[in-house]
C-alpha cells in the first residue's frame, strides 16, 4: 500500500516524521495482529499478546477518552481562530 493511504493511521515524532503507519488491526486467535510500516522502510505484522493488550488498554484508554472529549473544543478553537479572507 502507498504511504499516502487515507485509511492508514500515522504516528509521528514531535518534528513531524512518520515513525509508524498502521494499516489494519485484526484478531488471530487470542492475539492482536497489527499490519504496519515502521520508519517508512519495513512493512510487517506486529503480534500483541493478550496480556500486552490489557496493559496497553490501561495505558492508553484514559488518554484517548480525554482526547476524544476534548475534540469539540479543538474544533471550536479552529473555527474561531480562522483567519479572515
Amino acid at each position: 500500500m502507498p504511504s499516502g493511504n487515507a485509511r492508514s493511521v500515522k504516528i509521528r515524532t514531535p518534528d513531524g516524521n512518520v515513525v509508524v503507519e498502521l494499516y489494519s488491526a485484526k484478531r488471530d486467535g487470542d492475539r492482536l495482529v497489527l499490519d504496519a510500516k515502521v520508519l517508512d522502510a519495513m512493512r510487517m505484522d506486529m503480534v500483541v499478546a493478550p496480556d500486552e493488550v490489557s496493559r496497553a488498554t490501561r495505558l492508553l484508554l484514559p488518554a484517548v477518552i480525554r482526547y476524544v472529549l476534548f475534540l469539540p473544543c479543538l474544533a471550536l478553537k479552529r473555527l474561531l481562530c480562522r483567519p479572515d479572507k
